[in-house]
């Protein structure tokens, strides 16, 4: 499916530079190990995803000084073509892997965030 527009709201912020996107796998259940064997065993649910940044020019955004003050977590909005939409809230900055800066390539950052909820529509 092909993404026709992706939004994070940031405190009434609207932040739309975002290169890629990916999903991470939702785990249903887990297999655990016994002294008789195998069993499996349901988890809640975790709901995360990464995004790549490409800031605009001048509009750089300290990206861990903002989770710093996210208390009650952001909202991502995922539009695809075709009308199918995925919201996620309660999101949370997990990891902020800076890339290397050359001078030739233009800057970026990965994000890696966890969500509370996903609702599909």
């Amino acid at each position: 499916m092909r993404i026709s527009s992706l939004s994070l709201t940031l405190d009434g912020r609207e932040i739309t530079d975002f290169s890629k996107f990916k999903e991470n796998e939702v785990e249903h259940a887990v297999t655990v190990e016994h002294f008789n064997g195998e069993d499996v065993v349901k988890v809640p649910k975790k709901y995360g995803f990464s995004l790549t940044v490409l800031p605009e020019k001048g509009a750089d955004l300290d990206w861990d000084a903002e989770e710093d003050k996210n208390d009650n977590g952001w909202t991502v909005i995922v539009n695809y073509v075709g009308g199918g939409k995925v919201v996620f809230t309660g999101v949370h900055l997990l990891k902020n892997t800076k890339n290397e800066l050359d001078g030739k390539t233009a800057k970026e950052y990965q994000l890696d965030f966890y969500a509370s909820n996903r609702k599909v529509s």
